[in-house]
């Protein structure tokens, strides 16, 4: 089943850093937003403000995907929680091996 993503980086003049994600699976396409943050490194599923939403966290320490109480989580989030570590796990491994956060990111699964 094929499955692929779109992150760009949104334009922004400091850190954090919001990403626009596009998710094509069997489900259809969904988009979201994830936001990545410095202190600590991680990954947040964001609305497009970058404001916390859908209750999805990232580590770069580690790779844990943890649920947090502090954000509101949504009756439907943008995400699924596969699709949101997988798209995050490459964001996160891109900006380690870059040093920075990438522009861009393509990922076609076949």
């Amino acid at each position: 089943m094929p499955y692929s993503f779109l992150l760009r980086l949104l334009p922004t003049e400091t850190p954090p850093h919001l990403y626009r994600a596009t998710v094509h699976n069997a489900d259809g396409t969904h988009e979201a937003f994830l936001l990545l943050t410095s202190d600590p490194p991680s990954v947040h599923l964001t609305d497009a403000r970058g404001n916390p939403s859908g209750g999805l966290r990232m580590s770069l320490a580690d790779g844990t995907v943890e649920r947090t109480d502090a954000e509101p989580q949504e009756a439907h989030p943008a995400l699924t929680t596969e699709d949101f570590m997988t798209v995050a796990a490459h964001l996160l491994t891109q900006h380690r091996r870059q040093g920075r956060p990438p522009g861009e990111i393509c990922r076609v699964f076949a």
